[in-house]
């Protein structure tokens, strides 16, 4: 199915087919906002099929009636079978909205980008929708029911298992309707499902490592996907000094989704366990990737120039702590810097 990402996408169709959509009689307007009202009605009662075929028949009467579009398109959402039907409507919004001009545009708009967001959620495509209800909140126009588009992003988050970023913003749904029963439930829900996993981040600030393992196995238990449920277990075995077990679970965690936002730690955490099982090599093809996704990591060049000292490349080595240092100044990283350097001018060559 063809979803656009942004309200930007969103808009190209306008460009392409403005003249394309007739303009439509006095007559057939006020007979498509007729049925518009009389499919509000059907649909209200439950008829959904009977709802469908009357916004359709307000459609033919006048193409550019988006809220009877809109309609068709939230009713077309309600079945797997017909998403790309609803996508497909969606899709034409920026065309009518092109037609129709003036405020109500922005605001059509505005709900046909939701509407996507819904569908990409719907369908499996958490991460399209994420990107897609950010622009469309940027871009919102005054007095939309914002609500919506942020309790849609709330549940994106939830599917791609950022339980913080979910509660986050159904928050901020609830602020500004704090009647959006979607919002309400949803935040329950993922209260619920977050217990163990803030159980075991509590032990973890105490020190308890048993009783936080314990608990991250248990968030895991209750969802296999939850990627930093499984980041934080590897991190508490590695912690806790069995490093075979915190590369197996941070492996695991790495396979989950590569969309992972902060998958440069998991590689990090990763070479830390390789490191201290004897497989420097791994390791440092670990840090590599770590610095390549966060330039500015400063734990992971700092363990490259002890690696690189330790090989006796030390200009290398000296590259490292330098960045790590003009991103973090810690004592740490200035002491590996000045190691590198003593050693490089007992081998014989001149320090840069």
């Amino acid at each position: 199915m063809r979803f656009p990402t942004s309200v930007t996408i969103l808009l190209l169709p306008l460009l392409l087919f403005h003249a394309l959509v007739p303009c439509p009689s006095r007559a057939g307007a006020e007979e498509a906002d007729r049925l518009y009202s009389l499919g509000r009605e059907q649909a209200a009662m439950g008829n959904y099929r009977l709802a469908e075929r009357t916004f359709a028949q307000a459609v033919a009467e006048n193409p550019l009636h988006g809220e009877a579009l809109l309609q068709l398109a939230s009713l077309d959402s309600r079945n797997i079978l017909t998403y790309e039907k609803a996508e497909d409507i969606l899709l034409s919004m920026p065309e009518v909205a092109g037609k129709i001009g003036g405020k109500g545009r922005d605001d059509l708009l505005f709900r046909a980008g939701v509407s996507m967001g819904k569908l990409y959620v719907k369908s499996g495509r958490s991460a399209q929708a994420v990107s897609l209800l950010r622009n469309v909140i940027a871009s919102a126009p005054p007095g939309v029911p914002l609500d919506e588009a942020y309790a849609t992003l709330g549940l994106a988050h939830y599917y791609e298992r950022l339980y913080d970023d979910a509660i986050f913003e159904m928050r901020k749904a609830i602020k500004i309707d704090p009647n959006n029963a979607d919002a309400k439930f949803n935040l329950k829900t993922i209260r619920s499902r977050l217990e163990h996993f803030q159980a075991g981040k509590l032990f973890s600030r105490f020190g308890d490592r048993r009783r936080a393992v314990a608990e991250y196995r248990k968030a895991i238990d209750l969802d296999p996907r939850f990627i930093e449920a499984r980041h934080r277990l590897g991190v508490e075995l590695y912690l806790a000094g069995n490093a075979g077990e915190a590369l197996k679970e941070l492996r695991r965690a790495s396979l989950v989704t590569a969309e992972y936002r902060n998958m440069y730690e998991i590689r990090y955490a990763e070479g830390l366990a390789l490191l201290r099982l004897d497989r420097t090599g791994e390791a440092m093809g670990m840090f590599e990737q770590t610095v390549q996704a966060r330039p500015a990591f400063a734990p992971a060049h700092n363990e490259l120039g002890k690696i690189l000292v330790e090989r006796k490349e030390y200009d290398a080595a000296i590259d490292h702590f330098v960045k790590a240092i003009g991103s973090d100044p810690k004592a740490e990283y200035a002491r590996g810097l000045q190691i590198a350097m003593s050693r490089k001018a007992k081998s014989g060559e001149t320090p840069r």
